[in-house]
């Protein structure tokens, strides 16, 4: 018993030392072995755009929207009674084909997608009249919670003064907008779930709110004292092709 046990014992270590053996002749061949020091070809490979990580705050990613009355999901009577009343017009509404009210704009990411920098032009829309700003996920016409809330930013009819807005826009602000929203109404209006198997869990990014707007599913909506439900102006962002 005592001889076999030392046998076993022999047996096993010069295995060993003939696998090391021929994993170092392996090695030595240029074989993969699966030990250290052997060679990587793949680290003498050039990358094929040249590595600047300070491009990373360029922009990369630009897509624009020309809201108008006409994109909106309805006319403001037929807004929800039972809604409360800071979501409800409280000034005299008009159809949306008798509106001139117009804008223009455009919303850019950063590379790193660090930062979002949101221009807004405006045209026959009062700045006084003007209750909320938002950007919201959702497809044309369907009223989706918001993402980015400009009112939690400052006075947006002060912004508007001159027709002219430039904000940017950061991660904080997306999660600001989460934690604004109270009750059963902030837990679906507040905040764009990644997907719709769990609603509750958010989109926290930049780079979540760019995944949306690639997927054409980012709108712009003005909200005024007139038109405060649907909203006065609304308009879907599609990528612009920078190359042109």
């Amino acid at each position: 018993m005592v001889r076999s046990h030392n046998t076993l014992k022999f047996v096993a270590f010069f295995s060993m030392l003939l696998f090391l053996s021929v994993g170092g002749s392996f090695a030595q061949d240029g074989e993969h072995s699966g030990f250290e020091g052997e060679p990587r070809p793949e680290l003498e490979r050039e990358s094929p755009i040249p590595l600047n990580v300070e491009a990373g705050s360029e922009i990369g990613f630009v897509y624009q929207a020309f809201p108008s009355p006409q994109q909106e999901g309805g006319e403001e009577e037929d807004a929800p009674a039972f809604f409360p009343e800071q979501f409800l017009s409280s000034a005299p509404s008009t159809p949306r084909e008798q509106r001139p009210s117009r804008a223009h704009a455009v919303l850019e990411f950063t590379n790193d997608l660090s930062r979002a920098y949101l221009h807004v032009e405006l045209i026959n829309v009062d700045p006084e009249s003007i209750e909320m700003f938002h950007l919201h996920c959702g497809r044309p016409a369907e009223l989706g919670p918001i993402i980015v809330d400009v009112g939690l930013m400052g006075d947006v009819s002060e912004y508007f003064q001159d027709r002219m807005l430039t904000i940017e826009i950061t991660n904080a602000d997306i999660e600001a907008v989460i934690d604004s929203g109270e009750g059963i109404l902030g837990v679906f209006s507040y905040g764009c779930p990644i997907n719709a198997i769990n609603p509750n869990v958010h989109v926290v990014t930049i780079g979540g709110m760019e995944e949306v707007a690639r997927k054409g599913e980012l709108y712009f909506n003005l909200h005024t004292s007139n038109h405060t439900f649907f909203g006065e102006i609304r308009g879907a962002f599609y990528p612009v092709d920078m190359s042109e």
